[in-house]
């Protein structure tokens, strides 16, 4: 008897996981997109920024196996939507008054709590029981958590290094991503992607230097940031491969480039408080 095709869902085999490769290739790829845009109008920023928070979004569901996933997909994408907006309002009026844009991220509370909102009202809206509800809206909101830290990476540029300090924060993020990419227990990659993570950040800092990209800040704060900021995300990666760790294998695109998206995404607060606490 002929066997039955394999099962597919979000379009990949299910007999064929995504591998890591893959993985961290995406997130090389995002990272390079949010460095370029960085240097661009706020408006190409918060695009580069939205785009990455839509992919955390539409794989959030499958990689936790959430129920009501496109519920939960246009929860996290409004939030994303709604954050990003109040970045980008924030910094373009903070411009136009020629003033410092030290509080631009100052009404990113008010959107966590109206999106803590807006994921009960998602769940009051279910017709299907609400079965694994405290699954559901806890799923719900560590999505929600990530793409309004996500938000932050649109008012990097207003910081004291300026726009050099993204491709230095995701320089590192990239390199421990290849680090945890590996097939290395995390014993070894968690301290592994420390050093990585710092020794890649404060190259890229040296280089935004020799570059003379370096503005207000002496050479001497660049590599203190590049440090900081490095092993901040090198701790974030590691984390966040223990986390994946623990689930299954991810075998649909839409879960992998979820996968790939969420360093990118978490790394925007650090990358944030690095330019306004190390970099005064």
């Amino acid at each position: 008897m002929a066997r039955s095709p394999p099962a597919r869902r979000g379009g990949l085999c299910e007999d064929h996981p995504v591998s890591s490769s893959a993985t961290a290739t995406a997130t090389f790829a995002l990272a390079g997109l949010v460095a370029l845009a960085s240097f661009a109008h706020v408006g190409v920023l918060a695009l580069a920024v939205l785009l990455v928070c839509a992919l955390v979004a539409a794989g959030w569901p499958d990689l936790l196996d959430l129920p009501t996933p496109r519920g939960t997909s246009a929860v996290v994408v409004l939030t994303a939507l709604g954050a990003g907006v109040v970045v980008t309002v924030a910094v373009l009026a903070a411009r136009s008054g020629g003033t410092q844009a030290s509080g631009v991220l100052g009404q990113l509370p008010v959107v966590a709590a109206l999106a803590l909102l807006l994921a009960f009202v998602h769940q009051l809206l279910r017709r299907d029981g609400r079965p694994r509800l405290v699954e559901s809206v806890t799923g719900a909101v560590s999505g929600q958590a990530l793409v309004v830290l996500a938000a932050a990476w649109v008012a990097v540029p207003t910081t004291y290094a300026g726009a050099p300090l993204a491709p230095v924060v995701l320089s590192a993020v990239v390199a421990a991503g290849a680090v945890s990419a590996t097939t290395w227990p995390l014993r070894v990659v968690g301290p592994l992607n420390l050093v990585v993570g710092a020794a890649t950040g404060y190259l890229a800092g040296e280089a935004v230097v020799l570059l003379g990209g370096q503005g207000v800040v002496s050479e001497g704060r660049w590599a203190v940031a590049g440090v900081v900021a490095g092993a901040g995300v090198g701790l974030l990666v590691s984390a966040w491969r223990a986390l994946t760790g623990g689930l299954p294998r991810v075998r649909s695109l839409p879960a992998a480039l979820a996968v790939a998206a969420v360093p990118v995404a978490a790394s925007g607060a650090a990358a944030y408080l690095v330019g306004r606490l190390v970099l005064l």
